[in-house]
């Protein structure tokens, strides 16, 4: 598990920095943008080291993987690609930066409300249905129980306010100055 959590590591942040290393002449809105791929990284990274339980085989599909069980396998699938999504996502404000228009800002937008969709349904149904009730007293005994869980919780809790911080400013920012250059453009043309 070690191995191949350090390789993935390595592999994200050396593209990450490289990306992100080529962002920073622009101006800070499309730095913050990119720059948040990076908390959503490592929110994967945590989630995938948080559910891994390796196992020895036989394996069985829909039951035992090297991950563990079935739901520890698709933990830890779901934080590698966190990890993939963060990359991408940075390399493609990179392009959008280098070449910005409308096109490519809503390709951003919309790639980033797809990865959050799941969530975002998650969070209105656990409102909406009064669970959230259940779920705070699981993550209280969690947090009490668990030498980690004040840590996981709280590095969590950070990530999120940096993503989700970065994010918005990002693309309030990037709007203002891809919308504004495109109508003076159409403006300058008429």
């Amino acid at each position: 598990m070690l191995l191949a959590v350090c390789a993935a590591t390595a592999i994200y942040f050396g593209a990450a920095f490289g990306i992100l290393h080529r962002l920073a002449p622009a101006p800070v809105s499309w730095r913050l943008l990119g720059w948040s791929g990076v908390p959503l990284a490592c929110s994967g990274l945590g989630f995938a080291t948080r559910f891994w339980n390796p196992s020895a085989g036989p394996y069985i599909a829909n039951k035992l993987y090297p991950f563990g069980g079935h739901l520890q396998a698709w933990a830890v699938s779901f934080g590698f690609t966190w990890m993939a999504f963060g990359l991408l996502f940075s390399g493609a404000v990179l392009l959008a930066w280098q070449n910005p228009s409308r096109r490519s800002w809503c390709l951003l937008l919309a790639s980033w409300l797809l990865c959050l969709w799941p969530h975002a349904i998650i969070a209105i149904a656990f409102a909406w249905n009064g669970a959230n009730q259940e779920s705070m007293r699981f993550y209280g005994r969690w947090w009490s129980t668990n030498p980690m869980g004040p840590i996981v919780l709280i590095r969590s809790a950070l990530l999120t306010v940096w993503y989700f911080s970065f994010s918005i400013i990002g693309f309030v920012g990037t709007a203002g100055q891809i919308f504004r250059s495109q109508a003076e453009l159409t403006a300058a043309g008429s």
